[in-house]
């Protein structure tokens, strides 16, 4: 006599075959499923990348008038005390505008993420100063 477990041996007993075609085939449709997310994502990652790459120069731009007018008023006399952040502030920005231009969007992320796994208590401060300044901004 046959237990339970050996009932798929019994003559006439479809079972484990159905159960084992069945299950190659959901994993047929679940790798197709995969494989069609993955291409989704290089698409989507692929967009993201063009519209960050369209939209650098822009950026670009803004840093560069925003380091004239600091050059600008580094040498006013008023300045006196805080010239020297205004340079340092200047340098900064350059080096800034400088990578953001000769970069790609994937050298510029990889840099981000390592900056971010350097210091991240310093890019959760930022995040928190960041969005207090928005807080404020849109506030008004």
């Amino acid at each position: 006599m046959g237990s339970v477990l050996e009932g798929a041996n019994l003559q006439g007993s479809n079972y484990t075959q159905q159960s084992s075609n069945g299950g190659h085939a959901m994993g047929g449709i679940a790798q197709a499923g995969k494989e069609q997310v993955k291409q989704l994502g290089g698409v989507a990652k692929g967009r993201v990348y063009e519209q960050v790459d369209s939209r650098k120069g822009d950026l670009v731009k803004g840093i560069q008038g925003l380091v004239s007018t600091l050059e600008t008023a580094s040498r006013a006399e008023e300045a006196g005390m805080v010239r020297p952040l205004l340079t340092s502030a200047v340098g900064v920005l350059r080096k800034t505008s400088d990578r953001l231009e000769n970069g790609t969007t994937e050298e510029l992320l990889a840099d981000a993420q390592a900056q971010v796994r350097q210091r991240p208590g310093l890019f959760i401060a930022g995040c928190v100063a960041v969005g207090f300044a928005l807080g404020r901004f849109i506030k008004v």
